[in-house]
């Protein structure tokens, strides 16, 4: 009897052995199972309410959705200019949707069905230029709408597919470039479309034998791709075959439209005139003698006057008819430095940059000059897009009208990005760098005014965004000559006043101070004690221009422009003549 119990005691724990081998056994299998589970499709598109209509471009899902009205598909206006065309502006005081053309500016308000041009355009009276049938522009609280589905496609000119998948509806798009660029693969057995990389990780959806899918990212056992109807996930390596896959359908760009500019075939050469009264304008040709080889004078005849766009006039014919009778032309140059303009009350009214560029122009046909000079500086960033819209305008207007149209720009700095280089290099004919005011008449320390690392570093960020043929870079022909006084309690106080290149030298000359060249800077630099402070130059002159010219010569640009006529040495034409042949 004994025996018997031991061998039931026996049975029973190997039974229970095997038993809980079989439950290890289940839950390692268990633990290492690929789950059936199917992905939330709402959760994984960050759809929160019906009628939001997520946007995948490029294999990515966009932050924004569009949304859904009377069966038409529209997107904010943010998210257009973010992810497809950023030449949409808004006139929020206006209520105006502008696009700008080379020669026209096409304008829709919202609810309407269509875009007028604006000189045909009235709140009251529209005639459209193209009349799409439907509301083109909507305006729900403080959002904007562009409609998706006709009007917008017509601005999408490097699309390659664009696709309205449903269950749910979504927006598939792909831009040319990332079609054309695309690694595709093809999938070998059918497989698990995974919402991350591993076997636990929910289903996105199924991807059929011999679908071609793009390859986004390669980790060890798992790829990222993309597939034709907008999901993103991830599939194990076994089931991909990298070296097939079919190209996916695409469509050839839109032609983009032309921008034309009034590119001069010859180097420029371009002096500014501060001219800040009528008799400043009278002494044009004593101010002229003894310079060579300028083939352009802007002097600063136009400035704001108010709020309304309207503008002081400084300009007189005889003087542009003199030019020409030298074989120079006149750039007038408009300025926004009055005290009691506010630049933003004029650039963010639609109807106000229009009041101020048609009688710009009327002046300068008046006048018969060859071209504006635009010269607003200060510009915030809070207005930056309605600055460079009134630039897209402006160009517009020069264009019709056969008139040169230049632009002053500070040297490329993270916080003067909203000057758009970028965008002024397509509509405008030049863009010029200020390159000076380094240091200036604000600063808390003494320094050059345009050092020429500072130059070659403006010319050099510039040309990653404007072409070298339409830059200028402008050099000054003035310095600083700075003052520093100590006072009791140790503080360093710093001012500095502007001048020529002949009274620098002069003033040297007369205190018997040597300047040494400072080979950093590219600049001969002085240093004195006078009546107990201490004076700190860094001239401007022949060397330190020869200098500039040859960056400006090395990069091939369009020319220079110099600030200002009058504060040269007139042997200083000679050297910026030989850099410009």
């Amino acid at each position: 009897m004994r025996k018997k119990k031991g061998i039931v005691v026996l049975g029973t724990v190997l039974l229970l052995a095997v038993a809980a081998a079989g439950i290890a056994g289940f839950l390692l299998a268990k633990k290492y199972m690929p789950t059936r589970e199917r992905a939330d499709l709402q959760e994984y598109f960050h759809i929160e309410q019906s009628d939001q209509i997520p946007v995948i471009l490029d294999g990515e899902i966009a932050e924004t959705k569009g949304i859904e009205r009377e069966g038409h598909v529209y997107f904010p206006l943010e998210m257009v200019k973010e992810l497809f065309n950023d030449r949409f502006y808004y006139d929020y005081n206006e209520d105006i949707l502008i696009y700008t053309m080379p020669t026209e500016l096409r304008c829709a308000a919202p609810g309407d069905t269509g875009y007028s041009l604006y000189d045909n355009f009235s709140s009251d009276n529209k005639t459209y230029e193209k009349d799409y049938g439907i509301p083109i522009v909507l305006k729900e609280e403080d959002t904007i709408y562009v409609e998706a589905d006709t009007f917008l496609m017509d601005y999408l000119y490097d699309m390659g597919n664009v696709q309205v998948i449903h269950e749910p509806e979504r927006i598939v798009m792909q831009t040319i470039e990332w079609l054309q660029n695309a690694e595709y693969a093809a999938v070998t057995k059918k497989a698990a479309l995974r919402k991350l990389g591993g076997v636990k990780s929910p289903i996105l959806r199924t991807l059929e034998e011999g679908e071609t899918v793009v390859v986004k990212e390669v980790y060890d056992n798992w790829l990222e791709v993309v597939t034709q109807d907008g999901f993103v996930g991830y599939v194990q390596h076994k089931r991909i075959n990298r070296s097939e896959g079919e190209a996916w359908e695409c469509a050839e760009a839109k032609e983009t439209p032309e921008f034309t500019n009034l590119v001069r075939d010859k180097k420029i050469n371009l002096a500014w005139h501060q001219s800040t009264s009528l008799e400043a304008n009278a002494k044009i040709t004593e101010i002229l003698a003894g310079t060579s080889g300028i083939n352009v004078i802007s002097p600063t005849w136009f400035a704001l006057s108010d709020n309304n766009g309207n503008f002081t006039s400084l300009g007189e014919k005889w003087y542009v008819d003199t030019l020409h009778g030298m074989g120079i032309e006149v750039w007038g140059l408009i300025s926004n430095f009055e005290k009691d303009v506010d630049t933003a009350e004029v650039l963010c009214y639609t109807s106000k940059r229009q009041y101020l560029i048609r009688n710009l122009i009327a002046q300068s046909k008046a006048l018969g000059l060859d071209g504006i000079n635009l010269d607003f500086e200060q510009i915030s960033v809070d207005y930056g897009e309605d600055y460079i819209q009134f630039v897209r305008e402006l160009s517009v207007a020069c264009r019709l009208n056969n008139l040169v149209l230049s632009v002053d720009n500070y040297v490329p700095t993270g916080y003067t990005a909203h000057y758009n280089r970028k965008e002024q290099g397509v509509f405008v004919d030049y863009v010029i760098i200020m390159g000076y005011d380094e240091h200036y008449s604000g600063s808390e320390t003494a320094g050059s005014v345009a050092s020429i690392g500072f130059v070659k570093d403006g010319i050099e960020m510039t040309l990653q965004e404007v072409p070298a043929e339409k830059t200028i870079n402008a050099i000054p022909f003035y310095t600083r000559i700075w003052k520093e006084i100590q006072t009791s309690d140790g503080v360093v106080e710093v001012s500095s006043e502007a001048a020529g290149m002949e009274r620098t030298e002069n003033l040297l000359k007369e205190l018997n101070v040597e300047a040494e060249w400072n080979e950093e800077c590219g600049q001969f630099y002085a240093e004195y004690e006078l009546e107990g402070a201490t004076y700190k130059i860094w001239l401007e002159n022949e060397y330190s221009i020869e200098e500039k010219m040859k960056l400006i010569s090395e990069n091939n640009l369009a020319g220079v422009a110099e600030w200002k006529l009058g504060f040269q040495k007139n042997t200083v034409w000679d050297i910026i003549n030989k850099y410009l042949q």
